[in-house]
This record gives C-alpha cells, sequence and structure tokens, in this order.
C-alpha cells in the first residue's frame, strides 16, 4: 500500500494520479474528507481515503503503521515534516518527501542511525530540485579514477510558474540564507556567494550558488570535500556582488511582521500551473566532478518540472514496495538508485548524456 499524505495539494494531486497511471495500491490521506474523497471520484479507480493532521502524531502513527511506502508532500516542511517523519519511524513505514528546503533535508539526514535501527528507508528531497542534479553528480563521479574533490551542479529553469507552497516554501529558504557543503559539513553562506559561467546544455549560463538539495546529498554521495548548487539567472554579476549585504538585509526583514504577511499572502497565490503552463517549463542541468585525475561532467534536459516530481516520487515508492530498493537508512538519491541511476533518468523522460 502506497499512501500519498497532502494528496488534495498541487503536488500531492499530480502523484495520485501518476500512482493510479502506474497501478499501484493507492491510499491518499489529508486533513479534509470531503476534498479527499473528491479526489478519490476524480481518479477513476477505486482507491482508499484516510484522514490524518500533521498537529496529530497519533493521526499520523497510524497511518504509517497502515502503510508500506509514506509520501508526504505537506509543507513547508521545515515546520510540517519533521512529524511525519517521526511516525514513519516510529510506526515502521518507508518515506519518501520532496522538499526541497536544505535544512529540513540536513535534519532528516541527522537520522540515520534511527532509521536503520527502524529498517526502513527513509528518502528525503526525492523530486526535481533534488534528484536530477545528484544524480548527474554520481554518473559523473563514476568516470573519475581517483577520489572527488568538489562538485557544481547548476539549474536552468525556462517558461515555467511556481506553485503556492512552492513560493512558501521559497520565502522560507530566502529567510535563512545559503548553504554549501564544505569540508564534509554543511555551512551557511549568503545566497550567490558564488558565481560561475554554467555550460549547461543549449549555451552557457551565468549562475549564482543557491542552497538546493545537492548541498546536503551529494557530498554524501560522493565524498566530496566541496558542493555548491546553482541557479542561472538574469543579471547574476550585478546580485553576486550585492549578495552578501542583501542577504543580511533580509534576513533582518524576515523577522519583522511585514514578513508574516509576505507569507499569509503567498498562501493566497493560485495552487499552481495549469498542464499548458506545465508543459510549457523546460529545464537543464549539469554536473561538473572534479578530482585529482582530471574532470567529468553530466548534462540533462527535461520538461514540465512539477510533473517530473511526481514521477520521481512515485517511480522511487514503487521500487520501495517491490524490494528494487531494500537498504535501510537516510538515502541519497544515488544511494537508493545505485547503477540504475542512468535507466531510472530514462525512464523518466529525462534526456542526458555525459562529456
Amino acid at each position: 500500500m502506497l499512501t500519498i499524505y497532502g494528496a488534495t495539494g498541487y503536488t500531492g494531486r499530480l502523484c495520485a494520479h501518476e500512482a493510479v497511471r502506474c497501478r499501484i495500491p493507492l491510499r491518499i490521506a489529508g486533513r479534509r474528507r470531503d476534498a479527499l474523497e473528491a479526489l478519490a471520484a476524480e481518479l477513476g479507480t477505486p482507491v482508499r481515503v484516510a484522514v490524518a493532521d500533521a498537529t496529530d502524531p497519533r493521526s499520523l502513527t497510524a497511518l504509517a503503521q497502515s502503510s508500506d511506502v509514506l509520501i508526504t508532500t505537506v509543507g513547508p516542511y521545515l515546520r510540517l515534516g519533521l512529524q511525519v517523519l517521526e511516525a514513519a519511524l516510529a510506526g515502521g513505514s518507508h518515506y519518501l518527501d520532496v522538499s526541497g528546503e536544505v535544512p529540513f533535508l540536513e535534519r532528516v539526514h541527522r537520522q540515520q542511525e534511527r532509521a536503520r535501527d527502524a529498517g526502513i528507508a527513509v528518502c528525503p528531497g526525492f523530486g526535481f530540485d533534488g534528484v536530477p542534479g545528484e544524480l548527474l553528480a554520481g554518473i559523473a563521479a563514476r568516470e573519475l579514477d581517483g577520489p572527488v574533490s568538489s562538485v557544481r551542479v547548476a539549474y536552468a529553469v525556462d517558461g515555467g510558474a511556481p506553485s503556492g507552497g512552492t513560493v512558501r516554501s521559497a520565502l522560507g529558504i530566502a529567510a535563512r540564507g545559503g548553504a554549501a557543503w564544505i569540508g564534509g559539513a554543511l555551512v551557511e553562506e549568503p545566497v550567490g556567494a558564488d558565481r560561475w559561467d554554467a555550460p549547461l546544455p543549449g549555451g552557457t549560463r551565468a549562475t549564482l550558488s543557491a542552497p538546493l538539495p545537492e548541498a546536503v546529498t551529494v557530498g554524501r554521495s560522493t565524498g566530496a570535500d566541496l558542493v555548491r548548487a546553482y541557479v542561472a539567472t538574469p543579471a547574476a554579476a550585478a546580485l553576486h556582488a550585492v549578495a552578501k549585504p542583501a542577504g543580511a538585509l533580509l534576513r533582518g526583514f524576515a523577522r519583522t511582521p511585514a514578513w508574516a504577511l509576505l507569507e499569509r499572502a503567498a498562501g493566497g497565490l493560485p495552487a499552481g500551473p495549469g498542464p499548458g503552463r506545465r508543459a510549457r517549463a523546460t529545464a537543464a542541468v549539469l554536473a561538473r566532478v572534479d578530482g585529482a585525475d582530471g574532470a567529468a561532467v553530466a548534462w540533462a534536459r527535461m520538461s514540465d518540472p512539477y510533473q517530473l516530481t511526481a514521477r520521481i516520487a512515485v517511480d522511487v515508492a514503487a521500487r520501495l514496495l517491490d524490494g528494487r530498493i531494500d537498504r535501510a537508512g537516510v538515502l541519497t538519491p544515488s544511494q537508493a538508485l545505485a547503477e540504475d541511476a542512468g535507466s531510472f533518468l530514462t525512464s523518466i523522460g529525462v534526456d542526458w548524456g555525459r562529456r
């Protein structure tokens, strides 16, 4: 049984439809039974419905106890995600989320021993922003003969529009600042502290360092001492020049009442882009891995990042259900998929290659 908690949200709904398409036994869960029953009717196939609330740990534990795999799409994760993880650890269910929130992901990865003791796989950050770059870094790292010293991963998205949930998570990320993996640990640094002209598919793009999930996962997967993730952005040179003072001002603003008003306004945004707008969104990803014996590069192109998140989450859930992923602990994408990284990317519709 696969349970999707937060199934009536924007990403949760995409995951539910993907699970039905893949014919996976499904239960949808959330706070409101009426919304869940409406989604169940929309899905057009028998699915189970369960009511659970992140503010009620007992309901979450009961949900996990009766699930084989529990996907949560409820964010912001730093505020609402840890309760679901605790339920999975207590209830013995494999756990998966689609978070892109670096502080949350780091806290989850610290639960390594507890996940192993519980005999479950914990898969945090298994969405579009986190999985392609991490897998590409692993593919490139295997091209080197010796150990990895540094990794840079860059993302460029064109023609997309964020969901309300993504905007709320982005506000939380902006309030906390950037992050990089330095010397085997996650280190805070200003967003945009480093600039890279990344040779992405389709052309070189100016990118700025940003707190993406790869900052948490790639060092654990490859053993690199230094990992930074980047996002393509206009006016990168100007933004890089003011990164440090701008970051300090933004963190100060986040402690004012006006920030709370901004977060409430984000809550009133549309749920997310419709199918047509999603289909027009494209993304390019690049990973460059450096070691003492040289460098290796892997790249990818893809479309519809939100639908890609659903494909990633549901495909990994299917692998947990049928035992293709059979190791316990908190897993990075490369650790979960091991030598299947390339075939996995191809199976979810990603065009990729090496240079």
